[in-house]
C-alpha cells in the first residue's frame, strides 16, 4: 500500500468518524457502534471506498499509537486510592480470570466446531481479555461509580497483555505440534514486568516535565511531549520484550496521580493537560473503531455464525459471570456488593487488542485462525449491541450511577 492510498484511507476514516458522532446522538446509541458500522460501510465489503488491512502500515499505526493513547487516557483517569482498595480482586481478574475465561470458552469451542483442545484454547485466549477502548468513553458518559469504573477499566488495561501473551504462547505450541499445559512462565512474567517498569519510569519522567516544579519545562504545552513519550515508550517496551500497551496504561496511571507523587500542577496547566489527553483519546477512538469496521470479516462471520452464537452465549452468560464470582468473592477488603458484582459480570466488551491478535494469527497461517478472527468479530458486534447499549440502563437499575461529576485522579 503506497503513501497516497494510506492518506486517502486516513481521510475517509476521519470523515466517517466525524459523521458517526451526530448519527450516534440522533439514534441515542454508543458512538462505537456507529463507528464500526460506518467502517463496514466504507470498507471493501460494501462500498469499497477504503481498504486498510489490519496488517497494513496504516492500521498498525492506528492500533499502536491510537490504542496506546486510549490506554494512557484511561490510566490517567484512574485513582490509585480507589483501586488500592480492590487490588486483590483486580489482580484475580487480570491473571487467573483471563485463564479461566479462556478455558471455559475452549471447552465450548471443542464440541461446537470439532477442534482439538489446543486450538480451542487459543481461540478462548484471544477472546479472554476485555477492551478499554470501548469501556473508557462509555463509563465517562454514564458517570458510573468510581469504584466500579476504575476497577473495570484497570482490569481492561492490565489484562490485554495477559491475554496476548497467553494467546501467542498457545499459538506457538499449536504451530509446533507439541502442546503442553505448562506455560513458559519466564516469557509471561517478562512481558508484564518490563511493561510495568517502563511505564512507571516513563510516567515519573513525564510527570516531572509537565509538573509545576522547575523541571516542568513543558507544563504549558504538554501536547508534543505526551505524544513523543507515548510513542517512544511503546517502542522501547516492545523492543525489550515488554508489553507496550501495559506500559502506556501504567504511564497514564502515574501521570493521572501526580498529586500522590508530590508533583502538583497549577489549575490552568492541569486543565490543559486533561483537555489535550481527552481530545487525543477521542480522535484515537474514532480511528480505531472505524478501522475495525473496515476489517470486519463478513464472509467468515456468515460461515461460522450459528456456532458462534452458541460460543457467545457461553462467553457472555457463563464464562464472564463465573469468572467474576470466583475472582471477587474472596476479595474481603474490596467489600463488593451484590449489585457491583452483577454489573461487573454483565460488563465485558471485546475490541481492538483481540482483533489485532486474531489478525496476527491469521497472517501466520495458524490452524483455527479463521475461526478465531470470526469469533472476535462476532464478539465485537454482540458486546457492542447487547452490552454497551444496555450498560447505562443496567447501572441505573443497580444504583451505580453517581449524581456528581466523576472522581478526578489528579
Amino acid at each position: 500500500m503506497n503513501s497516497e492510498q494510506i492518506l486517502l484511507d486516513f481521510g475517509l476514516i476521519v470523515v466517517a468518524g466525524l459523521l458517526s458522532q451526530p448519527i450516534a446522538k440522533l439514534l441515542r446509541v454508543p458512538p462505537m457502534i456507529v463507528l464500526v458500522v460506518m467502517g463496514a460501510l466504507i470498507g471493501p465489503t460494501v462500498l469499497g471506498l477504503a481498504y486498510d488491512p489490519l496488517r497494513g502500515l496504516g492500521a498498525q499505526l492506528i492500533f499502536t499509537l491510537g490504542v496506546s493513547m486510549i490506554l494512557f487516557h484511561g490510566g490517567s483517569g484512574i485513582s490509585l486510592r480507589v483501586i488500592s482498595r480492590t487490588a486483590f480482586g483486580l489482580g484475580m481478574l487480570v491473571l487467573p480470570g483471563v485463564v479461566l475465561t479462556a478455558l471455559i470458552v475452549a471447552l465450548t469451542v471443542v464440541p461446537v466446531f470439532g477442534l482439538s483442545f489446543p486450538i480451542a484454547l487459543m481461540i478462548g485466549a484471544v477472546l479472554a481479555s476485555t477492551d478499554p477502548a470501548i469501556l473508557i468513553p462509555l463509563f465517562r458518559r454514564i458517570n458510573l461509580r468510581p469504584k466500579v469504573s476504575h476497577t473495570v477499566i484497570s482490569e481492561s488495561g492490565f489484562n490485554d497483555p495477559v491475554g496476548t501473551v497467553l494467546t501467542l504462547t498457545v499459538a506457538a505450541a499449536v504451530e509446533s505440534g507439541q502442546f503442553t499445559v505448562a506455560v513458559p512462565i519466564w516469557e509471561f512474567a517478562k512481558s508484564l514486568t518490563l511493561g510495568a517498569v517502563i511505564g512507571v519510569v516513563a510516567g515519573v519522567a513525564l510527570s516531572y516535565l509537565v509538573s509545576s516544579r522547575r523541571a516542568g519545562i513543558w507544563r504549558e504545552s504538554p501536547a508534543a511531549i505526551i505524544l513523543a513519550a507515548v510513542a517512544l515508550m511503546y517502542y522501547s517496551a516492545e523492543h525489550l520484550g515488554g508489553s507496550g500497551y501495559l506500559a502506556a496504561f501504567v504511564m497514564g496511571l502515574i501521570v493521572g496521580n501526580m498529586q500522590e507523587l508530590g508533583l502538583g500542577q497549577h489549575g490552568k496547566d492541569a486543565d490543559l493537560l486533561e483537555n489535550f489527553i481527552g481530545q487525543v483519546a477521542e480522535i484515537a477512538t474514532l480511528l480505531v473503531f472505524v478501522t475495525l469496521g473496515i476489517n470486519l470479516p463478513v464472509e467468515a462471520l456468515t460461515h461460522y455464525f450459528f456456532g458462534g452464537l452458541i460460543v457467545m452465549a457461553v462467553f457472555i452468560f457463563i464464562a464472564r459471570p463465573l469468572t467474576v464470582l470466583i475472582c471477587l468473592l474472596p476479595d474481603r477488603r474490596g467489600r463488593w456488593t451484590r449489585n457491583e458484582i452483577i454489573f461487573l459480570a454483565w460488563c465485558r466488551e471485546t475490541g481492538v487488542i483481540p482483533a489485532a491478535v486474531a489478525s496476527l494469527l491469521l497472517a501466520r497461517g495458524i490452524e483455527g485462525a479463521e475461526i478465531a478472527v470470526s469469533m472476535v468479530a462476532l464478539a465485537i458486534c454482540v458486546t457492542l449491541l447487547l452490552q454497551a447499549t444496555t450498560a447505562g440502563f443496567v447501572a441505573r437499575r443497580l444504583g451505580l450511577i453517581e449524581d456528581k461529576e466523576p472522581e478526578s485522579a489528579g
